[in-house]
């Protein structure tokens, strides 16, 4: 046992006994956060192990995923208040501590805890909803026991356990301490669906609105210890350099200044405020040593990923039929070549990581991460303290898409506060360090080669992607050593599931790493996959004088599942009768539809976008309409309000973000540089529509991204004439 983990007996004597409280503790990641409770009355327990509750009847879920601003939380909460019964005003809800019943692995792993990949509701809808059917049925059993019936003549109902035949009922809060003594059974009974109150309701409330209307929300910049200092971090420009000179004479005279702190690959003015530690950061002179990437540029990058489209390759991801032989044979053959650049997350949310050695040794740590479990090994590691006296508690995230999955603050924040003897200490990167320590989603080439028969029938498709890996930049640990053999799941994500069937098909990939960092940026490698894909099947259909739409339906035939969503947007974009390949219906003179259809993270979506060229000659988008299949639905609200921000997002990569290299180094360092999408850019409309298939449930958060830009590329193709291979879709001087 460490120690984070408790026994279920030990707990009971320390916290069971003091009346008042459910208490079923197993692997109890907060122990030290009850121990000064203990004696209370009210003090609040666990329920195996997400759900606490006090002798009030109040819920507290421990969520073992971060909330970014999705609404997680928030469906994790309806989950828990349905199956136990009880008001969802009643449940709290708060980031648990990394601990095993909040790590996500494979069958037979530990697995780490964290968030990400859109698994936030899906994989913890069915451990939630067991755990509050446990604690349901020893709360009923309880009563049961009390009042000598049957357990089956009661039933738990907003907070109570009711009798109805004996007239009696007795609230949660009052049954808690003798049902924390009860075995957890193993197999409770789930609530019907016809019993569910907040799941699947569109009236649904977000919890945490409120406190971030009425500016109540703590972000990781709110957060304050007592006698706190502040931290501004420098960064290398090129990853991979080391600080080899500190001019400290360049701060003289700037105030508040207490000491210069360096770390790998940077330093950090420590000050008594934040806008010392900033000012003083920004006029620090640092020299950095030589790296080989010093003379990296994007120009180059992009040569030689052109080249790895040519190259022989052994890393094959799926190959089916003799796509050589039925090339050779083939009436027709068309192959383009697209390339998608480097993208930075750019959240608004500055990273910042306040840290504090406590009195016992154990070092504290309070940050927005979306990765509990690294954060925390990285601390130890850096700090050379075993893992057990580290304990992170996660805040309220400003904008993640992946940003918050890195733990490049961590190591410096913690040898900071290291040398000013475990002092409270909050390290932050200012907003040019913060773009240059973000790793950006990776920049990558595609070429795709259709053979066609003599009825213009796709019999044949290969698929060949070049750039950096991820992987071997985000986990090194999980690359082979056989690099030439290797292929990232990110440079051909999805596209080995793909619904489409095509006859003979490859998929490879042809690496071309440097040293620029990168990682998952939202819905990782499929918005590149999907911009690759789906813009040439359009141009497939435009060398073969067919309609898109009937295209997709002829390559879908055999799913229904998938020609609902492609015919589901058809219809409600006005794309003619769906299905039946006929022209597009008259719009506004100017205007074009452009569609796509894309699957990730086990959903289905499909998008058509509606656009014209303004007199400057740039795109306008006026209208996207986006369709989902995601099968399972907790909160259908925050479904389509995920839906719209993936689409913006999408939209804003398609149009404008780039992150390019000069001299080894990032050339966008703050947004005036970096490029997003606008609100008076946004389309005028945004029409999201689910489709409920009962199917098993997928992702939200990142499904409705990749078909944006494809979706885009081919209005403007079919309103201009000219395909378009190459994201961004404005160049950076316009």
């Amino acid at each position: 046992m460490n120690d984070l983990s408790m026994n279920r007996r030990v707990f009971l004597r320390g916290a069971g006994a003091a009346g008042g409280v459910l208490a079923v503790a197993i692997n109890l990641p907060q122990s030290s956060l009850w121990a000064a409770s203990a004696t209370a009355s009210d003090a609040p327990a666990t329920l195996v192990p997400y759900i606490v509750i006090d002798s009030k009847g109040a819920v507290k879920l421990w969520s073992p995923t971060t909330e970014m601003g999705q609404g997680t939380h928030t469906a994790h909460a309806a989950i828990i208040a349905d199956e136990l019964g009880v008001d969802l005003a009643r449940v709290s809800i708060e980031t648990a501590e990394p601990s095993d019943p909040f790590r996500r692995g494979q069958p037979g792993q530990t697995g780490s805890m964290g968030s990400g990949g859109s698994w936030g509701v899906r994989a913890w809808a069915q451990p939630l909803r067991t755990a509050a059917a446990q604690a349901r049925e020893m709360l009923i059993e309880t009563a049961a026991e009390r009042w000598n019936v049957a357990a089956q003549e009661l039933r738990a109902q907003d907070g109570e356990v009711l009798h109805a035949s004996g007239g009696r009922r007795v609230s949660f809060g009052e049954l808690a301490a003798a049902a924390s003594l009860r075995q957890p059974p193993d197999s409770p009974a789930l609530r019907p669906p016809s019993e569910r109150r907040y799941v699947g309701s569109t009236s649904l409330r977000r919890l945490d609105v409120r406190d971030k209307v009425a500016g109540q929300t703590v972000f990781s910049a709110d957060f304050r210890r007592p006698g706190m200092l502040y931290a501004c971090g420098r960064l290398a420009p090129v990853r991979g350099a080391e600080v080899a000179r500190i001019d400290r004479d360049s701060l003289r005279g700037l105030p508040g200044i207490i000491d210069v702190v360096t770390f790998p690959g940077g330093a950090a003015v420590v000050a008594g405020n934040q806008w010392a530690a900033m000012r003083a950061a920004s006029a620090l002179r640092i020299e950095f040593t030589a790296t080989p990437g010093d003379a990296l540029d994007s120009a180059t990058i992009s040569k030689q990923m052109r080249q790895g489209l040519s190259a022989p390759s052994r890393a094959v991801a799926r190959d089916e039929g003799d796509f050589d032989a039925v090339r050779a044979g083939a009436a027709r053959v068309i192959s383009a070549d697209y390339e998608v650049p480097y993208l930075n997350h750019a959240p608004m949310e500055l990273w910042s990581c306040t840290v504090e050695r406590g009195a016992d040794g154990t070092w504290q740590l309070w940050a927005p991460t979306q990765v509990q479990d690294r954060t925390r090994n990285t601390a130890a590691r850096t700090l050379n303290v075993p893992v057990e006296q580290v304990r992170v508690h996660t805040l309220m995230l400003g904008g993640g898409f992946g940003r918050r999955l890195a733990d490049d603050g961590v190591a410096p924040a913690v040898l900071v506060s290291k040398a000013l003897d475990g002092r409270a200490v909050k390290f932050l990167w200012d907003r040019e360090e913060e773009f240059l320590a973000g790793f950006g989603r990776p920049c990558a080439m595609g070429r795709l080669t259709a053979a066609l028969d003599s009825q213009s029938r796709l019999v044949g498709l290969h698929v060949r992607t070049s750039g950096p890996s991820m992987m071997r930049s985000f986990s090194p640990a999980a690359v082979p050593a056989d690099l030439d053999s290797f292929v990232d799941f990110q440079a051909l994500q999805n596209l080995a599931e793909c619904r489409y069937r095509v006859g003979a098909h490859r998929l490879d990939y042809s690496m071309r790493h440097n040293h620029f960092p990168t990682g998952p940026w939202r819905s990782v490698g499929a918005t590149q996959c999907a911009f690759f894909l789906e813009t040439f099947i359009d141009e497939i259909a435009r060398a073969t004088d067919r309609d898109p739409l009937a295209l997709r339906r002829e390559l879908l035939a055999h799913d229904a599942r998938a020609l609902r969503v492609i015919d589901t947007v058809a219809e409600r974009a006005g794309w003619g009768a769906a299905g039946r390949g006929t022209a597009v219906k008259p719009l506004p003179e100017g205007r074009a539809l452009g569609l796509a259809y894309f699957e990730s993270y086990g959903s289905l979506c499909a998008q058509i976008a509606e656009v014209s060229l303004g007199a400057d000659g740039l795109p306008r988008v006026h209208r996207i309409t986006c369709v989902l299949d995601c099968g399972e639905i907790v909160t259908p609200d925050g479904v389509h309000a995920q839906m719209q921000g993936g689409v913006l997002q999408g939209l804003s990569a398609a149009m404008f973000e780039a992150a390019t290299l000069e001299r080894g180094a990032a050339v966008e360092r703050n947004f005036d540089r970096y490029r997003l999408l606008r609100i008076n850019e946004a389309p005028q409309w945004i029409d999201t529509h689910i489709i409920e298939s009962g199917a098993a449930m997928g992702g939200v958060g990142e499904p409705p991204v990749p078909p944006t830009a494809p979706a885009v590329a081919n209005a403007l193709a079919r309103l201009t004439g000219v395909p378009i291979r190459r994201l961004p879709l404005v160049p950076a001087s316009a």
